[in-house]
C-alpha cells in the first residue's frame, strides 16, 4: 500500500468515526427523555444544531413536566425570536421572569428587543383617532412627571365613539389647540406600558379611568384645560376626585 493510499484510508476512517459519534450522540439525545431536565438538554442540542422545530418541541415538553422551569421558558423564547415569532417569544420571556424574577436581569434585553419589533414606537402626541377642529379652545396633556404612557380620549356626550384621542408618552407633554368642536365632552384616560398601535390598546399594566363630570368646550379664545399627570397614574389632587376606575369594556372604542 502506498503512503498516499494509506493517508486517504486514515482520513476516511476518521470521517467515518466522526459520523458514527454524531449518530450515537443523536441517538442518545433523542432517546425520549423522561425528565424536564432531559428535555431541556435535548432542546439545547437541537438549538445548537439549528434544528429549531425540534428545540421548540423539546422545551415545551420540559415545561409540560415542570411548569415553573424558568430556563426552559427563556430558551423557548430564544427559539421563537430566532424564527421570527416575536409575539410568542414575548410571552415565553414573561413566563420565564414570572417563574424566576432573578432572571429578569438576563432576559430583559431579549424581551425589549422583541417588544420593539412587535410594538413599534410611535411619537408622543400621535393622534389615535379623530381630528383636531379649528377653534380657540385648547387641551394640554402634561405627562412629564408620569410613570406610564397615556391615551386621553374626548367623547361627545350626545354621540357614540371617541371623537378625539391622543397618545402621550411618559416624560412628554402635548399641547392641542382647537381640540374639539364646541360641545359637552366626557374624558376617558387609559394608561399603561407597550402601546399596541395596531390594536389601539396597552399590552401591559393597563388601567382605565373616566372623568365623572363632562366638560364643556366653547369656541372661546384661551379657554381649555391643562391635565398634569404625576406618579403611576394619578393627576393632581384637584383632578383625582373626579376620576372613576372603569372596566376595559367601558372605555370607548378607538
Amino acid at each position: 500500500m502506498t503512503a498516499g493510499r494509506g493517508l486517504l484510508l486514515l482520513l476516511s476512517l476518521l470521517v467515518l468515526c466522526g459520523a458514527v459519534q454524531a449518530v450515537q450522540a443523536e441517538a442518545t439525545a433523542t432517546g425520549n427523555p423522561t425528565t424536564a431536565g432531559g428535555w431541556y438538554e435535548l432542546g439545547n442540542t437541537y438549538m445548537n444544531g439549528g434544528r429549531y422545530d425540534g428545540a421548540l418541541h423539546a422545551y415545551e415538553m420540559a415545561i409540560a413536566l415542570a411548569p415553573d422551569f424558568a430556563k426552559a421558558y427563556f430558551a423557548k423564547g430564544q427559539v421563537l425570536a430566532t424564527i421570527g415569532s416575536h409575539s410568542e417569544a414575548i410571552d415565553a420571556y414573561r413566563s420565564a421572569i414570572a417563574a424566576d424574577p432573578a432572571l429578569s436581569q438576563v432576559i430583559d434585553s431579549y424581551l425589549v428587543t422583541s417588544e420593539k419589533i412587535v410594538f413599534p414606537d410611535i411619537p408622543s402626541g400621535s393622534l389615535v383617532t379623530g381630528s383636531w377642529a379649528s377653534g380657540w379652545n385648547y387641551l394640554v396633556i402634561d405627562n412629564r412627571q408620569g410613570t406610564t404612557d397615556l391615551v386621553v380620549a374626548l367623547v361627545p356626550v350626545r354621540s357614540e365613539g371617541a371623537s378625539t384621542a391622543v397618545y402621550v408618552k411618559k416624560g412628554y407633554y402635548h399641547y392641542l389647540e382647537g381640540v374639539v368642536p364646541q360641545g359637552l365632552y366626557t374624558f376617558y384616560i387609559s394608561y399603561g406600558r407597550l402601546w399596541n398601535a395596531r390594536e389601539k390598546r396597552f399590552e401591559e399594566n393597563a388601567g382605565y379611568l373616566q372623568w365623572a363630570t363632562p366638560q364643556y368646550f366653547p369656541g372661546t379664545l384661551g379657554y381649555g384645560y391643562t391635565m398634569t399627570f404625576i406618579g403611576p397614574v394619578y393627576p393632581p389632587s384637584w383632578f383625582v376626585y373626579n376620576l372613576n376606575p372603569i372596566p376595559e369594556n367601558d372605555f370607548p372604542s378607538l
